[in-house]
């Protein structure tokens, strides 16, 4: 699947409003992390929208493939950086060659040149101006296998006057890793935006 052309999606700008405001991707504020086996959290983001920073490691294991955390922070710093570029083709670069990538509208992006195709439709048409900002990074990162990794992290896409994610802005996006002969490399990418249908889980 792929996206519409500019010309042939005006007859869905009605519908589509939320294009034009914070999308809910992911990336450009903090990048504190607390330690522990799987899990980690944030502080409330950085409202000037700095760059990522870690505070500690998350431990945990994954085998002589080593952590993923920190080839996957400097990939995500990437993904920001290229994404307040508005730059398609940078983007799909930090992702593997053989990606499958899931956008915030539900559009199935397979491999890097449809993913930079498409991707510079949308900072083109919808995103121009927005940045990505972290909220939290990650929210868990787990070793399913030696040499997979599941990244969880929250996040969304901030207009060019808003200083910080507003509060109906946010989303959850879950990252899968590979480690291959280039070391860890994001394989598979899915956004969902956050609606709390179901009351907070009992502490």
């Amino acid at each position: 699947m792929t996206l519409r052309s500019p010309a042939s999606d005006q007859r869905h700008t009605a519908r589509r409003t939320g294009l034009r405001r914070p999308l809910a991707l992911a990336t450009a504020a903090v990048f504190a992390l607390a330690p522990g086996a799987n899990a980690a959290t944030a502080p409330a983001p950085d409202p000037a929208g700095g760059h990522l920073t870690a505070t500690s490691e998350l431990t945990g294991s994954a085998g002589s493939a080593g952590s993923a955390l920190p080839q996957l922070k400097r990939l995500i710093q990437r993904q920001a950086d290229a994404w307040n570029r508005g730059d398609g083709t940078a983007f799909a670069n930090t992702y593997a060659e053989d990606a499958e990538f899931i956008t915030f509208d539900g559009t199935h992006l397979r491999g890097r040149p449809e993913m930079a195709r498409n991707f510079q439709i949308y900072f083109d048409n919808y995103t121009k101006g927005t940045r990505l900002v972290f909220t939290k990074v990650p929210v868990t990162l787990r070793y399913p296998t030696p040499t997979t990794a599941v990244m969880i992290t929250n996040g969304c896409v901030a207009n060019p006057d808003e200083p910080e994610c507003r509060p109906d802005s946010h989303s959850v996006q879950t990252y899968v890793a590979a480690h291959r002969e280039r070391g860890w490399e994001l394989v598979s990418f899915q956004n969902t935006r956050v609606q709390n249908l179901l009351p907070p889980p009992r502490t």
